[in-house]
């Protein structure tokens, strides 16, 4: 059994091509603001106020590597929108992520940056979260090199990536798509809530996607859904 071989690289400063010491970059600051503004402008909801734009992730922790992407949160109180309409809400900001993220390939210095529009509500787990608003961290990354088991990390993300071959080999419907792609959800939710970033759970999603499993499952669930709706 080949080991989990994700690099967990942990270092004993934040990434130096995003920030000095412990402030953002000057030309990133103003880039990732920009950023910001942009995809709120994309995002065109009349009254739309957005609390705050944070980076999180392990672009804002010792953890991070060559190819971590700048996790850029929009942080927006939800409920005002879900007393008009709250089945709604959660698809439509998760839409527009996702076409955004289609139609742009936005990096700093390489990293990709990833946008996600986070309710002001919401649990987060991360280890650092910087105000691009305020110019503050409103939390602290810590210094602390993890541990983890990596042969339980590898035995999990073997499980989903066979699941994910049988889903694609066998031609597995929409429905069987939706299905394993909320179980990875979930599964990695618990993770981060039981044990935060370097849970097995966390890991074994990190292998996934790095091992390019979770973009050949959107893939098949696009041209899934897109065989179910055709005649030939």
């Amino acid at each position: 059994m080949k080991l989990f071989e994700i690099a967990i690289e942990y270092h004993k400063e934040l990434n130096p091509k995003i920030w000095d010491g412990m402030v953002p970059k000057q030309d990133v600051h103003i880039k990732l603001g920009q950023i910001a503004d942009a995809f709120i402008e994309y995002l065109d909801v009349p009254g739309l106020q957005v609390n705050d734009v944070v980076i999180t992730g392990s672009g804002a922790n010792y953890n991070w590597t060559q190819h971590s992407d700048i996790d850029l949160h929009l942080l927006v109180d939800k409920s005002r929108f879900e007393s008009q309409c709250p089945e709604f809400t959660d698809d439509f900001f998760t839409d527009k992520k996702t076409l955004w993220n289609e139609h742009h390939q936005i990096k700093i210095y390489r990293h990709p940056v990833e946008i996600y529009v986070q309710d002001v509500k919401e649990q987060h787990i991360a280890s650092g979260v910087f105000s691009i608003r305020t110019g503050q961290w409103i939390k602290n990354p810590q210094y602390s090199p993890p541990s983890y088991d990596s042969e339980d990390v590898t035995i999990k993300a073997d499980q989903l990536k066979k699941e994910i071959d049988r889903l694609i080999d066998t031609l597995g419907d929409k429905k069987a798509v939706d299905k394993i792609k909320e179980k990875i959800r979930k599964y990695r939710k618990s993770g981060l809530e039981r044990a935060g970033e370097f849970s097995t759970e966390n890991l074994a999603f990190k292998e996934l996607r790095n091992s390019g499993y979770l973009e050949r499952l959107q893939k098949y669930a696009r041209e899934a859904e897109s065989a179910e709706l055709s005649l030939e």
